[in-house]
């Protein structure tokens, strides 16, 4: 995971760094990566919590393959894709590695020991054992053999695999699979001819990738993921159609400027030039102290309790001071570091009397028998010191003056004396506070008097005698203060030493008062952060280093840092079986060579120690099972590896070639080569007889004496600048503020601080008529920051909407150019029919709570609104020309004039409108085309002549049949027939249920369930009027606007009425145009556990994998589909085929094509 929790703390923390990908609304991108474990994991065990899932070999292997295809297909890389699967890992890592095994096997026995404690009848084969995915493993060398074969084919066939380089890094070749990446970025960003403006695109799972991104200081860089959810669904993993899988893009070009915000403060304060990379290196450095893969988190720093906020406003308050910054590099500077661990102590501190409290022990003034004090105490005897008489003297002259000004006391007030103002506060009923500076570190008492709601005689005899006790309170001189305060702070450090030996000694085993073993840990954990930050910038430092023990040193024993040496041994990678028996518990044994099972489970093993059958897990203030530490016992490198040497001579040839390193492969495309590659899985997948896929070794660039550039390269750009499709927020002049703005990223608000985003609108003094003017009919940028091009259609106010005269009749063709629409057509204003006002209203709060609580952003009160028609790309025209398309009018998407902007610096050049090209340019010879005449239509063939204005074409034709075979045709006509539709009002009365209540179950509905303060979708999403979609199959929208509904769809209603009839009731009684609340439905102490009944419920229908389309969208659904695919086949197979050369074509019936249709040409041996 690298640094648990993380990634949320960010999104929330930062809202607006994730995008989710739409269609044409994907940046282009030069590399594309792929971390493929997280691959591997999720295609291979999608449900660890079902002991009845079982899933074969060859299904894993397929839908890697698809996923990857998936991706790919996403993404479109230009120049290189990279495959990186994890390798034997350094030994700093197998520490956490050896840790997650234990623990998944002991889940996954601890899964069938509950199924079979029920009666539940397993399946006879034993389930997939992801602790396979472990390099050296047979299923690992298998899934190689595998993927070889899966881009040879890929190449071979499909166009868009071509032209680029792809490189796979498999497990035989070691290394993490994201290191193994960043060694390529790190290694290719020190060549003198390296663009400084590449697009990365890294696709993993693991939270540090995000760090991984940000030191490679290049600002077009994105991470993709699966969409994030969290609390009691995310224990279960999604495993629909790919194709319904929602991905997001983390932009790291937006994370940099939120970073910039976040510390915009240190401008002003620093006494060194402010330099936001070095910023960047010293948050990395942070980061790791909230827990990283290879040392474990500092005590009681937990991203869920402010851990990372808290080191912020350290950071804020120590760099100044520093004299420079703490990570130069990738190097630590032990000095500056030792002053943040210094700072951090208070919070240590912090924990320690917190922890106290809760034992009743630590209670301030209520220690007995120290002094005077305390006597006079237990004879209920006030006593005070000089500064308190003079505190008191200050609030009883603002009680009996009853003044509005408060009184601010001095920010060095001891606890003593802010303890005395508190409690004479509350004697005296008037307002107390504590007020913290902007730096976050000091902070001061104040109270101040209000008078509101008093009675005045009681309240003013109550106070005389408040006043009368304090004026006869005994003063004692501060001589006799110190002297009980210093008797107070030597029992305190006792207490605090006395928790901090318990710490180490119940832990770790560790004596506190042996300083060669408070060194050792000490000392561990300096060397493990440099080692870390070593990895993470220049590569491994020492294969063999690891951190040797299961906790952290506490903040404040990190001190005098500058007496330990750090120095690394490089050494060896660990060899796979090595690391396999490393890492592997006793339930696992089976994936490992027979020959050294048995030192797993012989008594007689000399390492029988290694793989306890018991352990214990430690939460160590961790809230998850999977946060806990694995106490099992550490691996001794020396007498592992003489245990496997001595079984080394009894391993098979296989296996001997198993636990050998390998190098990375590239795969090229070359039309030269036409061989046969034989099928990785027999009689599942079939043989490549054309391969034209070259495969050969890949080596890193090298570097050859240059050196690494750990900063922004020359000729970058940034912010406004940046290349097309990576956001900035500087496209917007804005402002950013942390507060507690309760932005919902996750389905719940966050009780964690956000970056607030304030807009300047810059339309804020026109007049909607003018802005109409100015832009309807022209081009606009929507949707800050990830802006995309539209052509504005309408504006509108509260009142009017204003459009272009005759649009609704006679609209500019959707597929123009916006650059000039406008013609010489005038602008009208359409006032709105009276039930449009408040809907107009109801529209504008919605863009402006969108932004507000999905995104941390104040946009002001929309006051306009545009409307615009999205860009959906490029049209070819009959001559080869290229114009941009936009969507069709019904497709109408409205945005805040707030959130546009009139124009980019860098507009996309995959949408830039292009003359008609040479037809020998378009169609050189040998372009492989499907023929689009009415005579051979959808035949595949290729360019053999280029004229110039014709073509001519051979294509593969039936000879028995020049027209289209009909099959297709008549399935979409069974489609037809098969799926009916009736409208809304007969199936509301066919379901006995009214209008709004079908409209609102088969759209989203929303409940909140507040005592888990979790948002649920408890709706079918059949239809989503906002975005003009229907579901394939179960809805339409008719000519009149109304909804339709299929018998599928009805089936499920009925199902959903007859499952949960109290929850539709209360659905009909009770109408709320906002969100309901789980006790809308039902009684509070039942209402989550039926909400979350019906989520399940919701899950087994499979909502997700509904195929949603535009709604002027005219397809077949899935089965229909896979019929038409069957009946082609059954076509193709009885057919024979020969070849036809056409001459006089004209390019616009040809459709260039990215598979490979030439194999069809070769093998047809007939030709006319």
């Amino acid at each position: 995971m690298g640094i648990p929790k993380f990634f949320r703390w960010m999104s929330e923390r930062y809202p607006l760094c994730s995008q989710l990908i739409q269609e044409n609304r994907i940046p282009e991108f030069d590399n594309l990566y792929l971390d493929m474990n997280g691959i591997i994991h999720h295609c291979s065990h999608p449900n660890d919590v079902d002991a009845h899932y079982r899933i074969s070999e060859d299904k894993i292997f397929l839908d890697i393959f698809n996923y990857i295809d998936h991706l790919f297909t996403k993404i479109k890389p230009k120049k290189l894709f990279f495959m990186a699967v994890d390798g034997v890992a350094p030994r700093a890592k197998m520490n956490q590695q050896r840790g997650r095994r234990f623990r998944t096997a002991k889940d996954a026995a601890e899964a069938i020991r509950r199924a079979e404690s029920k009666g539940e009848s397993l399946p006879k084969e034993a389930p997939f054992d992801s602790n396979c995915i472990t390099p050296g493993t047979e299923f690992m060398a298998k899934l190689s053999r595998q993927l070889e074969y899966f881009i040879n084919k890929k190449v071979s066939e499909d166009a868009n695999w071509r032209g680029i380089q792809i490189v796979l890094s498999g497990h035989g070749v070691p290394g993490e699979g994201e290191h193994k990446i960043m060694e390529y970025i790190r290694n290719a960003k020190a060549q003198s001819d390296y663009n400084p403006n590449v697009r990365h695109c890294l696709y993993g799972l693991d939270a540090d990738l995000i760090m991984l991104g940000l030191l490679s200081h290049d600002p077009h860089f994105a991470l993709l993921r699966e969409e994030v959810t969290f609390g009691p669904s995310s224990k279960k993993k999604k495993h629909g159609r790919i194709e319904s899988q929602n991905f997001y893009l983390m932009h790291l070009s937006l994370l940099r400027e939120y970073l910039d915000l976040e510390f915009s403060t240190l401008r002003e304060s620093l006494p060194f030039e402010y330099n936001l990379e070095r910023i960047i290196d010293d948050f990395i450095l942070l980061a790791l102290f909230v827990g990283n893969d290879f040392i474990p988190h500092l005590p009681n720093l937990h991203i869920a309790e402010g851990a990372l906020g808290l080191m912020f406003q350290v950071y804020k308050k120590v760099l100044p001071q520093a004299g420079g910054y703490i990570n130069d590099g990738g190097i630590l500077d032990l000095e500056r570091l030792e002053m943040m661990f210094k700072e951090l102590s208070v919070f240590e501190k912090d924990i320690f009397e917190g922890e106290f409290e809760d034992l009743k022990w630590f209670k301030g003034k209520q220690r007995k028998n120290l002094d005077q004090i305390e006597k006079d105490k237990k004879k209920k005897k006030l006593v005070m010191t000089p500064r308190q008489q003079e505190i008191f003297r200050q609030m009883k002259e603002l009680v009996e003056s009853r003044s509005e000004e408060p009184i601010h006391f001095p920010v060095d007030y001891p606890a003593r004396e802010r303890t005395f103002i508190k409690n004479l506060a509350k004697e005296l009923a008037i307002q107390h506070s504590i007020e913290y500076h902007e730096d976050g570190g000091d902070k001061h008492v104040y109270v101040e008097y209000d008078s509101e709601d008093e009675s005045e005689e009681e309240m003013k005899e109550m106070r005389e005698k408040i006043f009368k006790k304090y004026e006869n309170a005994e003063v004692i001189e501060d001589e006799d203060v110190e002297a009980f305060e210093e008797k107070e702070r030597q029992q305190y450090e006792a207490k605090y030493m006395d928790w901090k030996k318990e710490y180490y000694l119940g832990k770790m085993n560790i004596d506190y008062n042996d300083q060669e073993k408070m060194d050792g840990i000490v000392g561990s954990y300096v060397e493990g952060l440099q080692w870390v930050l070593h990895y993470y910038y220049n590569g491994v430092a020492s294969w063999g280093w690891f951190y040797s023990y299961h906790y952290s040193p506490k903040i404040s024993d990190l001190y005098d840092l500058k007496r330990f040496d750090i120095k690394f041994d490089l050494g060896r990678p660990f060899k796979p079986f090595e690391q396999l028996m490393g890492v592997l518990p006793e339930g696992s044994k089976r994936l490992l060579p027979s020959p050294y099972q048995d030192l797993m489970t012989n008594p007689d093993s000399p390492i029988i120690d290694f793989y306890p059958k018991d352990f214990d897990l430690d939460m160590n203030g961790k809230k998850q099972d999977w946060e806990a530490v694995v106490n099992i016992p550490f691996i001794d490198q020396k007498r592992l590896v003489s245990a496997l040497d001595s079984k080394e001579h009894l391993l098979t040839d296989d296996e001997k070639q198993r636990n050998k390193f390998e190098e990375s492969l590239m795969f090229t495309y070359d039309q030269s080569l036409n061989e046969k590659y034989p099928s990785s899985l027999p009689d599942f997948f079939p043989d490549i007889y054309h391969c034209h896929c070259r495969m050969e070794t890949y080596n890193l660039p090298t570097l050859n004496g240059l050196k690494l550039n750990k900063g922004l390269c020359d000729g970058v750009k940034l912010g406004m600048q940046a290349m097309a499709g990576f956001p900035s927020l500087e496209t917007i002049p804005h402002t950013g503020m942390l507060s507690r703005h309760g932005v919902n990223v996750f389905n719940s608000e966050s009780r964690n601080e956000t970056m607030v985003i304030t807009l300047e609108n810059e339309f804020a003094d026109m007049k909607a008529q003018d802005l109409a003017m100015e832009t309807v009919g022209k081009r606009i940028f929507v949707g800050w920051p990830f802006l995309q091009e539209a052509s504005v259609q309408a504006i509108s106010d509260e009142n009017y909407r204003y459009e272009l005269t005759h649009q609704r009749q006679d609209f500019v063709r959707h597929y123009h150019s916006a650059r000039n629409t406008r013609n010489h057509q005038e602008i009208i204003k359409i006032q709105h029919r009276q039930d449009m006002f408040e809907h107009w209203r109801r529209k504008a709060d919605k863009l402006e709570q969108n932004y507000n609580k999905r995104y941390g952003t104040i946009t002001g009160t929309v006051e306009i609104i545009v409307h615009v028609l999205m860009l959906k790309g490029l049209r070819r025209l009959s001559n080869g020309a290229l114009v941009k398309e936009y969507a069709n009018p019904n497709e109408e998407m409205e945005y805040a004039i707030q959130t546009t902007v009139n124009s980019v610096e860098c507009e996309d050049p995959r949408y830039e409108e292009k003359p008609a090209t040479q037809i020998a340019e378009e169609f050189p010879i040998e372009t492989q085309i499907f023929f689009l005449g009415s005579l051979y239509y959808g035949c595949p063939g290729i360019v053999v002549s280029n004229a110039k204005k014709n073509l001519a074409v051979k294509l593969v034709i039936d000879p028995n049949n020049s027209v289209e075979p009909d099959f297709g045709k008549k399935i979409a006509n069974d489609f037809d027939n098969r799926v009916k539709y009736q409208p809304s009002f007969q199936v509301a009365k066919r379901l006995s249920m009214s209008g709004l209540t079908l409209s609102k179950l088969t759209a989203s509905l929303y409940v909140i369930c507040k005592s888990t303060d979790q948002r649920v979708n408890l709706g079918l999403n059949l239809k989503f009027e906002a975005k003009k979609q229907k579901v394939l199959g179960y809805t339409r929208k008719s000519r009149d606007s109304g909804w339709e509904y299929s018998e599928k769809a009805m089936q499920i209603l009925a199902q959903y009425k007859e499952k949960f009839p109290e929850f539709i009731q209360a659905l009909e009684e009770k109408h709320k145009d906002e969100i309901y609340s789980a006790e809308d439905f039902y009684p509070k102490e039942e209402a989550v556990s039926k909400i979350h009944a019906i989520k399940e419920w919701l899950r087994t229908v499979e909502v997700r994998d509904f195929e949603k389309v535009s709604l002027d969208a005219e397809r077949l659904d899935k089965e229909a589909i896979a019929k038409i695919e069957q009946a082609a086949i059954e076509f193709t197979n009885k057919k024979s085929f020969r070849k036809l050369t056409i001459q006089k074509i004209p390019r616009d019936v040809c459709w260039i094509t990215i598979y490979n249709v030439l194999f069809y040409i070769i093998s047809s041996q007939n030709e006319n």
